[in-house]
């Protein structure tokens, strides 16, 4: 029986086997979309998601962590399976109060059952030494995703302009502001294990993962998926080829983004959740 792949122990892709690349693949660090080519992720992401499941130790595929892109940028998230765990690991998690929701920030239950959504979900999480525990309170409001609403049959369909509770967060809107309210807690119970990582119930209202509204006609793709070839150069970025795939006019070129390091705090211009110096570092540690 072959051995079962696991995460590379360098940033380095040249250095990765098939099945390691294969690996960060199922982790989200490769977008595949309908008719276009592989998108791997930028190697500050790639050095940042490896640090992170080296620091946490949590499974990406369980999905407990994992990259995503929003927008423009990439990012690197957790469950709220995998921030339970980090904080049982510590040996200082004691547990947690009930989760409560309130309608009008007075009136707490334990179980929601009126009409309409929650105002408000909060909840306490236990750390051994501290003598009260540590409470967040999600918002509805801050935290409801809010879709686009399209009018017309594809590919004519069009956005009206007004906005809807997406269908998660309408069907289970008591769980979804929970997950809100027990990250926000967690992370302030730990914040040395927990900083810098987030969920998508906290991230999603405000940029949504970047995914084609409709579906497209496949054309033909340059690799093949589910094959070798379709794992082998997935890192590895051709200036020249992106270049001509997608060419620009003098004037034309890209507004660049200034991004916080997530490692050092910097603002500065980078591809993903470190700077250049902090990718560096990180490269160095995991190679020493």
């Amino acid at each position: 029986m072959s051995e079962l792949a696991t995460l590379p122990t360098t940033a380095d892709p040249n250095l990765w086997s098939d099945d390691e690349k294969a690996l960060l693949e199922a982790a989200g660090l490769v977008i595949r979309k309908s008719g276009k080519a592989p998108e791997p992720a930028p190697r500050p992401t790639v050095v940042a998601f490896l640090a992170h499941c080296h620091r946490t130790g949590l499974d990406p595929i369980a999905k407990q962590i994992y990259a995503i892109k929003r927008g423009a940028n990439w990012g690197i998230q957790i469950s709220i399976d995998g921030a339970r765990l980090v904080a049982q690991r510590s040996g200082q998690y004691a547990g947690q109060t009930p989760v409560q929701w309130t309608a009008d920030g007075l009136t707490w239950v334990d179980v929601w059952l009126q009409e309409g959504y929650p105002k408000a979900a909060r909840v306490g999480v236990l750390r051994r030494g501290f003598e009260q525990p540590l409470y967040a309170v999600a918002r509805w409001d801050s935290y409801v995703v809010m879709d686009d609403e399209w009018a017309g049959e594809y590919p004519n369909r069009k956005k009206t302009g007004n906005k809807t509770v997406s269908a998660m967060w309408a069907q289970m809107p008591d769980v979804m502001l929970a997950k809100v309210a027990e990250m926000l807690a967690l992370r302030k119970a730990f914040p040395q294990d927990l900083s810098g990582l987030y969920s998508a119930e906290e991230m999603d209202q405000a940029n949504p993962p970047s995914v084609d509204p409709e579906p497209r006609p496949r054309a033909d793709a340059s690799l093949t998926p589910g094959t070798r070839s379709a794992q082998r150069d997935l890192f590895t970025h051709d200036d020249a080829a992106d270049a001509a795939a997608s060419p620009t006019e003098p004037g034309d070129a890209a507004p660049v983004e200034m991004t916080q390091c997530e490692r050092c705090g910097e603002t500065g211009e980078h591809d993903g959740p470190l700077c250049d110096v902090c990718v560096a570092e990180v490269e160095a540690e995991m190679n020493a």
